[in-house]
């Protein structure tokens, strides 16, 4: 493809090229149309010259004497002279058809030439142009003519003259269009430059100054697209990150099932062991399935909120994690109010995932011996919805600390992990328009409240 300003430089000299030829076709019609005018004039001038002379009284000019002289000149062409002269022509007759007076190149005249006024006609190979005055008072018409060749050539000299200067004009502005050009698009060939010299790594903001007002569109595009990008890439980093680390709770439990399998020496506790481990597979394809659908929902899409049973999701998440409790040998509780409601309205996976996390991080950072609990009960203030609690007994973690806990890949000086499980619990959480708070736990360790609204979803 053509560049741009040959494109533009194409169109803008084709419409000057095609307008200067209508102005010239226009102008060339125009000047003829005036020539003929003028000549038409100067032929009638010349007849009422003649008719003038003509009417003098005899004591002022003898009219025999003017009409030998007028005679005399048609013998030869005069020596001095305007070269046109041998193509303009006159002649006199009387009202008895007599000529008594001719020029010298006068052309064969038929009868009907002789009508008064204006017309052309063809004589001798040439075409003429006459004009024929009749004088009544001294009985006299007067034809005077001229060939039509010298209009041609006098129209072609106009012509030529204002060609000449287009020739040379249009050059000059092809110049001058192509350095115009050329300047109006040094903003377009400056943006160009500096994305070339980008680090193709690189997706900070495209910045030109003095921009004009037709690039700033395409900046601000350029500039969301980075943008856009940016988001992308981090979604894409952020749930690496997630999953590697919400895969390491289930490799663990598949490893403390597949271990129970190897060590079991009775068939039926090594098919009890494969069947957890089966179990414990499925639920690890379930949970990246689950994330493969969380990531590619960005934040501010909505979503679709279904019914989730929430007790017998609750001990299902801690039954699979029952074997890392049993490791460390901790105490798992489940308090459930009365009142709790059967199910609460969440997208699909949000609630295994929350709770794997909370619970996950809970016995990670529980000593051994210690207490690991989940509390679930309904809350009317401030707005209906439901409480989790999930805290754990061990040392407590300071306030400064708790504050920093949901920030991504944090984990304090002397907490192992990846920092990222409380960080996935506050995003699931901000998609379903709830909250979350770190606290003390009356146990020792840390408390974690999630408050979800009963009706939880985006639009609430």
């Amino acid at each position: 493809m053509r560049s741009l300003r040959q494109r533009i430089l194409l169109r803008v000299l084709g419409l000057l090229l095609v307008g200067s030829l209508i102005l010239s076709a226009v102008s060339y019609r125009d000047a003829a149309h005036e020539i003929e005018e003028l000549f038409d004039a100067q032929l009638g001038q010349s007849a009422r010259v003649l008719q003038g002379l003509l009417r003098l009284p005899e004591a002022q000019v003898d009219h025999q004497q003017l009409a030998a002289a007028l005679s005399e000149s048609a013998d030869q062409q005069p020596a001095l002279g305007h070269r046109y002269e041998s193509k303009l022509a006159y002649q006199v007759r009387d009202a008895e058809g007599t000529i008594i007076a001719r020029s010298f190149n006068l052309p064969a005249m038929h009868g009907d030439n002789w009508e008064p006024g204006f017309a052309s006609l063809a004589a001798d190979g040439e075409r003429w142009r006459r004009y024929v005055l009749e004088d009544d008072d001294q009985q006299l018409a007067i034809w005077v003519g001229e060939r039509a060749d010298v209009r041609g050539e006098l129209v072609g000299k106009i012509v030529r003259s204002t060609l000449i200067p287009d020739l040379v004009g249009i050059p000059l502005m092809l110049l001058l269009v192509w350095l115009a050009i050329g300047s109006g698009l040094k903003p377009l060939e400056r943006m160009a430059q500096q994305l070339r010299q980008r680090d193709p790594d690189s997706l900070q903001p495209v910045l030109i100054h003095d921009l004009p007002t037709e690039l700033e569109p395409m900046q601000a595009a350029l500039n969301r697209l980075l943008d856009q990008l940016g988001q992308l890439l981090a979604r894409e980093q952020r749930f690496i990150a997630d999953a590697a680390h919400e895969l390491r709770t289930p490799l663990a439990v598949l490893q403390i099932h597949a271990e129970n399998a190897r060590a079991a020496t009775d068939p039926a506790e090594r098919n009890a062991a494969l069947g957890h481990l089966i179990s414990a597979v499925e639920r690890a394809t379930r949970l990246i399935s689950q994330m493969l659908t969380l990531a590619r929902l960005a934040d501010d899409q909505p979503f679709e909120c279904h019914d989730i049973a929430l007790q017998s999701t609750c001990r299902n998440e801690l039954a699979q994690l029952l074997p890392l409790a049993l490791k460390k040998h901790l105490e798992l509780q489940f308090d459930v109010d009365p009142g709790l409601p059967e199910t609460l309205a969440m997208e699909p996976g949000g609630l295994d995932m929350l709770l794997q996390n909370l619970l996950a991080n809970a016995i990670q950072h529980c000593p051994q011996g210690g207490t690991v609990k989940l509390l679930l009960k309904p809350e009317e203030k401030p707005s209906p919805g439901l409480l989790l609690r999930v805290e754990n007994s061990g040392q407590p973690v300071a306030a400064a600390q708790r504050a920093r806990l949901l920030e991504r890949f944090y984990t304090g000086s002397e907490r192992p992990g990846a920092g990222l499980g409380l960080s996935i619990v506050q995003r699931v959480v901000e998609r379903h328009q709830g909250s979350i708070t770190l606290d003390e736990s009356p146990l020792g360790g840390l408390r974690v409240d999630v408050r979800l609204p009963s009706g939880a979803g985006p639009d609430q």
